[in-house]
């Protein structure tokens, strides 16, 4: 064989290594590109699982914290990831209950050493890899509320709105105050415009934030204005039990809809008996109550709104909050 043939088996000789350790780097690039983004996808899964359970268990907070921990494993089983808590003192490893702004306020979901699959790292030796994910969740008492309707629970003062409003009670809103369980209220002393402010903010609630603190005007009910803006804020109504659910002698609020609103509560005042459309009473406000509307009746002067207070609410707000008690209006959010 002369020297020129032998060069060329030689170069076909390198080719074909080259072409041989490219394959396997060109192997290697797949692998690590579809296993890192399956990776990614199954790191994202994790973590909003995680994020999901960790809400679903802050909402039986503060009262409850062994619910809290049914509830977070519970939501993550139904997404096929198992946590496992001892259920004779309801620990678990990877659920923690703690405290921020209150006593068991805060709960922590943390899912470690799940198991993600790698599909052509497989070649190389590589079957799954450990994976993790972290979501805390609180809950508080929002200091700022939004789309407050325009009643306002009136009890005496010294109680509690929760021991006085009786939450599940039956309660009217009524034009006569020695019938009525609320007055109205305005965000003004002016009687201008005023039928126009009231049933704009029962249909929409009153846009600007209120708070514990601020002041706000009593007024007398127009009931005829009342029922007529009720109906058309509500439109189908629904069973008071379709909306809340009962946990032991607590009642929550199970679905948001239009029936659901939050009134602004005070101490108990005096309506005098000259009082017409352009009697007004400052007031300060002392707490908020979740209500639920259940029914208009009547005719005339003899019209109505029906509801009941519940003890506890959920809501969506990026405001700031504190702790929560035992009742009132609850604000979740994750914090990390």
């Amino acid at each position: 064989m002369n020297d020129y043939k032998k060069k060329i088996l030689e170069q076909k000789g390198q080719v074909a290594v080259i072409v041989t350790i490219l394959i396997v780097c060109l192997l290697g690039a797949v692998a690590l590109v579809i296993d890192v983004g399956s990776l990614y996808q199954k790191r994202g899964f994790f973590q909003n699982v995680a994020d999901a359970s960790a809400l679903a268990g802050v909402q039986e907070l503060p009262e409850n914290r062994d619910a809290a921990i049914i509830a977070a494993a519970d939501y993550a089983a139904r997404n096929n990831v198992d946590i496992i808590y001892n259920c004779r003192d309801f620990t678990s490893e990877e659920i923690e209950i703690s405290s921020t702004l209150s006593t068991n306020d805060t709960i922590t979901v943390a899912l470690s050493n799940r198991e993600a699959p790698l599909y052509f790292a497989k070649i190389f030796g590589q079957d799954t890899v450990s994976l993790g994910a972290f979501a805390t969740a609180m809950v508080g008492e929002p200091i700022q509320l939004y789309y407050v309707v325009p009643w306002l629970a009136i009890i005496p003062e010294g109680t509690t709105w929760e021991e006085y409003l009786d939450p599940g009670t039956e309660k009217i809103i009524h034009g006569d105050p020695d019938e009525s369980d609320f007055l109205a209220w305005d965000s003004t002393d002016s009687p201008g415009q005023w039928l126009s402010r009231y049933r704009d903010r029962i249909i929409n609630g009153y846009s600007e934030p209120l708070e514990e603190g601020d002041t706000i005007y009593a007024r007398i009910i127009n009931i005829s204005q009342t029922t007529h803006a009720t109906e058309d804020r509500v439109g189908i109504w629904d069973p008071f039990d379709d909306l809340v659910t009962y946990v032991e002698s607590i009642i929550k609020l199970a679905e948001n809809d239009t029936q659901f609103v939050i009134v602004p509560v005070s101490y108990e005042i005096e309506v005098p008996h000259h009082a017409n459309d352009k009697w007004s009473e400052e007031v300060e406000i002392i707490a908020f109550a979740p209500f639920i509307l259940t029914g208009t009746g009547g005719h005339g002067s003899n019209a109505w709104v029906a509801g009941r207070f519940i003890h506890q609410a959920v809501i969506v707000t990026s405001g700031e909050i504190k702790a929560f008690g035992q009742a009132g209006i609850k604000a979740i959010r994750l914090i990390r």
